[in-house]
């Protein structure tokens, strides 16, 4: 009887909740012993478990604790379902600017392999360490002399990249072969590296919205149809980056 009493009282807390099996166990315990000592004066158990209840508050003050129990429940999946569109906003931000650094800093696009191969025509020798040193996305340079259908390194210089990073860089060719040079350049390639931070960014926003999807099950029953609409959602675009970032030679 006490076990089908503490049941029902805390049927709609989450069964899974340290706090819901601690007040169910001092509740449990609560009700034995004075049930165990109202029996012994002669009590029937019916009244004794009547005169329990109220002892411990009444029906009333649990129902208090439980919805206690319950707000707490539903704060903490505020907090969880506001770190997920964090971090689901982050990866996006960072997909894009991966897209939108290549195109701004791009050391191509600003001519650098050109004025490289123009100073080693010049001069015999090109500042590909200053570039190094200056341009954040080039890790390495390398100056090649073409003649006969043959390619000669004449100059190179470059810095030690982790092996860790070294999928993120990639080595573009660029110059005049007409003219006998030609210029490659080992530049950080923001694009993959911004998926790749999209990717990891997307699946720890699926972790969140499934534990808040769960939470939200256990709370209400069902599920609305943001919390079905974002079910489907995080896990697609996640999957979608995935097999992109794959796909990137």
């Amino acid at each position: 009887m006490i076990d089908e009493y503490v049941n029902q009282l805390y049927r709609s807390a989450d069964p899974d909740l340290p706090e819901t099996k601690e007040l169910k166990d001092e509740t449990r315990q609560h009700l034995e012993e004075t049930v165990a000592e109202l029996v012994f004066d002669g009590y029937s158990e019916q009244a004794a478990m009547k005169i329990a209840i109220n002892r411990f508050g009444g029906e009333e003050q649990s129902q208090a604790l439980i919805h206690e129990l319950q707000l707490i429940q539903k704060l903490f999946a505020k907090q969880i379902l506001r770190a997920g569109i964090v971090v689901l906003i982050f990866s996006l931000l960072a997909g894009i600017s991966g897209f939108v650094a290549r195109d701004i800093s791009s050391p191509f696009e600003r001519g650098i392999p050109y004025q490289l191969g123009e100073a080693w025509k010049t001069t015999d020798s090109a500042p590909l360490k200053t570039v190094v040193e200056e341009e954040w996305m080039v890790t390495g340079a390398r100056i090649y002399s073409l003649s006969n259908n043959q390619v000669t390194l004449e100059q190179s210089y470059g810095d030690n990249v982790p092996s860790v990073f070294r999928p993120f860089i990639s080595s573009l060719t660029n110059g005049t072969p007409d003219e006998g040079w030609e210029v490659e350049l080992d530049v950080i390639d923001t694009v993959v590296l911004g998926l790749t931070l999209a990717l990891l960014g997307l699946s720890a926003a699926h972790v969140l919205f499934a534990i808040w999807i769960i939470i939200q099950r256990h709370r209400t029953d069902r599920l609305s149809r943001t919390t079905t609409v974002l079910s489907i959602v995080i896990p697609a675009l996640s999957i979608l980056l995935y097999f992109v970032t794959k796909k990137r030679p």
